[in-house]
């Protein structure tokens, strides 16, 4: 498939794109998200989005330009535009990295109560039951 140089300019399309950025919204699970970007994306697609995203946290973290494009197998040019990105005006990227980061170190107290290796003291612990 070419790539698409312009956006279409019709009715039904911005109806249809609008729907899109809804049903995206309404998908219920992570297992559903997965199965949706799978079938609406072609695997390199699907790869390149994935390697943005790793791209876009290693950036986050604080990373040097170079060391990200060694790790992630990609250019420093396509290092630089999701920086670009990720420090513009819209601040979607940024947004998202956040509450990633928000749910991460929620999943990982969760799991680490599970475990039993909860910080702190049990003393202390012991009077807040």
């Amino acid at each position: 498939m070419a790539k698409a140089k312009k956006e279409i300019e019709e009715k039904e399309y911005f109806r249809d794109i609008h729907f899109l950025y809804e049903i995206i919204g309404t998908l219920k699970n992570t297992e559903e998200i997965k199965l949706f970007m799978k079938d609406i994306l072609m695997p390199s697609e699907l790869r390149m989005l994935k390697r943005r995203w790793h791209i876009a946290n290693l950036l986050y973290d604080g990373m040097k330009l170079r060391d990200i494009a060694r790790t992630s197998k990609t250019s420093t040019q396509t290092v630089s535009k999701i920086k670009a990105i990720l420090e513009g005006e819209r601040g979607g990227l940024a947004l998202a990295i956040e509450r990633a980061r928000v749910q991460m170190k929620k999943e990982r107290e969760k799991y680490l109560e599970s475990k039993g290796l909860v910080k702190g003291s049990t003393f202390v612990k012991g009077l807040f039951k």
